[in-house]
C-alpha cells in the first residue's frame, strides 16, 4: 500500500534524523485502511513505534469512552500491534499537543460531504481558523456537524506545519466534493487544497 509505506517512510526518517517523529490523524471512516495496516505491520519501513507520538487533529468534546470520540477510535483502530508502542497523545486545548515540536512529521486528513476537513466547517470559512497568516492554535467550536456537538481542532495553519500532508478522499461522492471545492470557495476544502503554503498529497479510495 503506497500510502502506509510512504507514512512509515517518513515517521522513521523523522526517528533517524530527529531520534522521535510525530503523527496526527483524524477519526472517521476514511482512514481505517491506514490504521488497520499499521497495526498489522503490513508497510516495508520499520518503525520504532516506541519514538513516535500520536494525536488527533481534531476531536468531538465528549466523554473519552463515548462511542463519538476520536480518541476511543484511535485507541481501538490503531493503537494495537507493534503502534501500541506509541506515546498517543488526546487533543486538548492547552495541553501537551501545543508543545510538539513542530513542523508534525505526518498530517493525515478526511473530507466531509459538506467540504469539511478536521473540524473546520463551511460556517468557518471566512474566519481566523481558515485563514494561513493566523497563528497556528488549537480551537473549540460551536456545535458542528453529524453527530452534533462542539468539537476542538488544530486551526488551518496549525494543519500546515506538517512536514508531510495526506488527505484522504473515500468514495465517488467525496471526490465529487473535491472536484467542486477547486473552484468553490464555500467549501473549506477550497482553502486546504488551493494554498500555496504546503503541498496536499491526495489519496483516493
Amino acid at each position: 500500500m503506497i500510502v502506509v509505506n510512504q507514512i512509515t517512510a517518513a515517521l522513521a526518517s523523522g526517528i533517524a534524523q530527529r531520534g522521535s517523529a510525530s503523527f496526527v490523524v483524524p477519526g472517521g471512516s476514511s482512514p481505517a485502511f491506514i490504521f488497520k495496516a499499521l497495526a498489522n505491520g503490513e508497510y516495508s519501513t520499520d518503525v520504532d513505534w516506541a519514538r513516535v507520538t500520536i494525536t488527533l487533529v481534531d476531536d468531538r468534546q465528549v466523554r473519552g469512552n463515548h462511542n463519538d470520540s476520536n480518541r476511543k477510535l484511535i485507541r481501538a483502530q490503531l493503537l494495537r500491534g507493534p503502534v501500541v508502542a506509541a506515546k498517543f497523545l488526546p487533543l486538548t486545548i492547552a495541553g501537551p499537543v501545543t508543545k510538539m515540536d513542530r513542523p508534525f512529521d505526518v498530517m493525515l486528513l478526511g473530507i466531509g460531504l459538506d467540504g469539511h476537513f478536521a473540524s473546520l466547517f463551511p460556517s468557518m470559512v471566512g474566519d481566523a481558523a481558515m485563514n494561513v497568516n493566523t497563528a497556528p492554535a488549537i480551537i473549540q467550536t460551536e456545535p458542528e456537524g453529524d453527530p452534533l456537538c462542539p468539537r476542538i481542532s488544530m486551526n488551518l495553519p496549525m494543519i500546515l506545519q506538517s512536514r508531510l500532508v495526506f488527505l484522504l478522499v473515500k468514495g465517488a461522492a467525496k471526490q465529487e466534493i473535491l472536484r467542486a471545492a477547486q473552484t468553490d470557495q464555500s467549501l473549506p476544502v477550497h482553502h486546504l487544497i488551493t494554498q500555496t503554503v504546503k503541498s496536499i498529497q491526495i489519496v483516493t479510495q
